[in-house]
């Protein structure tokens, strides 16, 4: 991946990145670096996050630091705030499993709603408090292409659209001095994508406008320009980078067989 920005566009800021060891998240990491930010990548297991961070160094010439967060336990999230003083958060970390939503466990729904909402709610007020009380700062939310459905996958999309609410709502809370961002990516596949998902989900594509997968590269990019002084004017908006997808209709989590139920309803003639 190269910069497509500046590399002095954001000399002087730190930004930290959670998930950032693979994937999306560790794109993310890169375009920041390249655009001149002191990064910290930041997620549960520091093996990954050592790997990546190398690789980052190597390409953009900029050191990488790692620690360690659990973002749904809280008291790793304020340990990690008092280790980094940050002047952008990318909250990139989540996860989900497809399974379609009748068959959902209490538990199940449970721990897709804790990571995915309320570990990104943890991490948004720990950091934003922290820019609140200092000289502010920019938050960006990786999330998803809400808005049409996101079949096999209702646990992530309640969660994902309360967190482009929380962020709406923020904006005006937080503003001016914090600048709150959401980017929705569509169908990237990636490492994680490929080990989630069956082989069949998102192959057909041809009634999206651009009718083909993106590349980590293409979120890098929007997040880069939302922390960036380019975007001092724009808040609380929720940013799709997904060709167009959102005009085609959801994205499915389950394979093209995975709608069994549904049928047409019986007639009601005599």
């Amino acid at each position: 991946m190269t910069g497509a920005f500046a590399p002095e566009l954001l000399a002087g800021r730190t930004a930290l990145v959670t998930g950032g060891g693979t994937g999306i998240g560790a794109a993310i990491a890169e375009g920041l670096s390249a655009a001149g930010a002191h990064v910290v990548i930041a997620a549960r297991r520091v093996e990954r996050l050592e790997h990546a961070a190398d690789l980052i160094a190597q390409r953009t010439g900029n050191p990488v630091d790692v620690d360690v967060v659990d973002i749904r336990d809280r008291a790793t999230i304020e340990a990690l705030a008092g280790r980094h003083q940050v002047d952008v958060l990318v909250n990139n970390a989540g996860g989900q499993f497809p399974q379609k939503a009748r068959d959902y466990s209490p538990n199940g729904w449970a721990s897709v709603i804790d990571l995915n909402l309320t570990g990104t709610w943890a991490m948004t007020q720990v950091f934003g408090n922290q820019m609140l009380d200092g000289d502010g700062g920019t938050i960006v939310q990786i999330v998803a292409i809400v808005g049409r459905g996101l079949p096999g996958i209702a646990h992530s999309a309640a969660a994902r659209a309360g967190v482009v609410e929380l962020t709406r709502t923020l904006a005006f809370e937080w503003g001016p001095k914090i600048r709150i961002n959401a980017v929705a990516p569509g169908a990237f596949r990636t490492e994680g994508w490929e080990s989630t998902y069956d082989d069949e989900v998102g192959q057909d594509m041809s009634g999206v406008p651009l009718p083909y997968p993106g590349r980590p590269s293409d979120i890098a990019n929007a997040v880069v320009f939302l922390a960036s002084p380019a975007a001092s004017y724009i808040t609380g908006v929720c940013l799709p980078v997904d060709g167009g997808h959102v005009l085609h209709g959801p994205i499915s989590a389950l394979p093209p067989d995975g709608y069994p139920e549904r049928k047409l309803p019986p007639s009601d003639s005599a």
